[in-house]
């Protein structure tokens, strides 16, 4: 069978996480949560995907996209993380069979003993009569001094990893999102030992601007039966204002062509 699609991930920065002293570069008119909606969905329809994951996605901003993109043909679903944080992952996609979707809240835990709330959220997908299994999520930044073993970030993709992609190694599966780890990184080389293939290999860029501090943290993971073509980045350096009127989050989305 043939696969053959587009697939983007996008952290598009929460309203509740800008405050203007973050971002001294950007116009304040920019950072109005308005403002950016609109910016946010001209640019997520430039990409041209079948499937859109998003990450840092309130009820707000899933809804002024939805607005723009289903008029397109896009269905979308959301899943709020726990413990009162405002955002969560979203995922968007055009694609006639759709078979349903599942949230996975992860089980580590904050400094006071509560689960975090993080999630992946799994949307499947019938493509070409395989089977596609996309998974969004947004893993838990950590110090990068603490141990491995107790990562919180490190938690996350291995519980992922342990029990959804070994559970279900039949699927093709893509897992992509806001990985707060960097390319050779323990987190990173746990989703290749899984069997996994990073889109951008060999090809990696920053993907995001914090602090003027430039770095690739974003992710495309897929199957090694589907081969992928990963789009090329806009330049990014620590000069970059970000959010932009072109880049209206502190995230770059990233973006491939899947094929079987």
């Amino acid at each position: 069978m043939t696969v053959d699609l587009r697939i983007a991930s996008y952290n598009i920065l929460a309203d509740a996480y800008v405050k203007p002293e973050w971002f001294p570069h950007t116009p304040a008119d920019l950072l109005r949560p308005r403002s950016r909606h609109a910016l946010l969905a001209r640019r997520i329809v430039g990409l041209d995907a079948d499937i859109v994951c998003l990450q840092e996605v309130e009820p707000d901003s899933f809804a002024a996209l939805h607005e723009t993109l289903a008029p397109r043909g896009y269905v979308g679903v959301m899943a709020q993380k726990q413990q009162g944080r405002p955002d969560g992952c979203a995922v968007f996609h055009r694609l006639e069979r759709s078979p349903g979707h599942r949230v996975h809240y992860f089980s580590d835990r904050l400094e006071d003993g509560r689960i975090s709330g993080h999630l992946a959220l799994v949307v499947d997908f019938d493509v070409g009569g395989e089977r596609l299994r996309v998974a969004c999520t947004h893993l838990r930044w950590d110090r990068p001094d603490r141990p491995v073993e107790q990562h919180q970030g490190m938690q996350q993709a291995t519980e992922l990893i342990d029990a959804l992609l070994r559970k279900d190694p039949e699927a093709l599966w893509v897992v992509c999102g806001d990985f707060n780890a960097r390319p050779g990184e323990p987190l990173v080389q746990a989703f290749e030992a899984a069997g996994l293939l990073d889109a951008y290999t060999g090809r990696h860029q920053p993907t995001c601007n914090v602090n003027g501090a430039p770095k690739a943290i974003d992710f495309l993971f897929h199957s090694s039966a589907l081969r992928a073509r990963p789009d090329r980045l806009p330049a990014l350096d620590a000069r970059t204002p970000m959010p932009s009127e072109q880049e209206p989050s502190d995230h770059l989305p990233i973006s491939a062509r899947l094929l079987r």
